[in-house]
């Protein structure tokens, strides 16, 4: 992390906020999602708790978002060209199930979505 990243747990509980507000999403939905309280999302929301790695990675998860954006606030971009990650991803699952060329959205909803992906203990 260099000097001009740091922790602003101020930034991420608004970041967090405005995501979940774009997806249409309530505190109480947001927190069913990752087997958390709606309680818990606003203390997060307000910057009076912190969530764990976890909880992190599973807020974004469920946020449709990456972690470094959640943390820092970066979005990745490729200048204008295409990002060879998602060309990277597109080609593993055409060549995984040439058939069945879904994209990552499709697969989400195939698979259940966010909440099949995490299980609340």
């Amino acid at each position: 992390m260099n000097d001009t990243q740091r922790m602003n747990y101020q930034d991420l509980g608004i970041r967090i906020r405005q995501q979940r507000e774009a997806l249409n999403l309530t505190q109480g939905d947001l927190a069913k999602r990752i087997c958390v309280t709606a309680s818990f999302i606003g203390q997060i929301e307000r910057a009076e708790k912190v969530p764990s790695l976890e909880t992190a990675a599973r807020l974004s998860n469920a946020l449709d978002t990456t972690m470094d954006w959640l943390v820092f606030g970066n979005r990745h971009k490729c200048d204008g060209k295409a990002c060879p990650l998602f060309d990277d991803l597109d080609a593993l699952i055409e060549y995984s199930a040439p058939e069945r060329a879904a994209r990552p959205a499709e697969l989400s909803s195939e698979t259940g979505g966010v909440e099949q992906r995490f299980r609340c203990r």
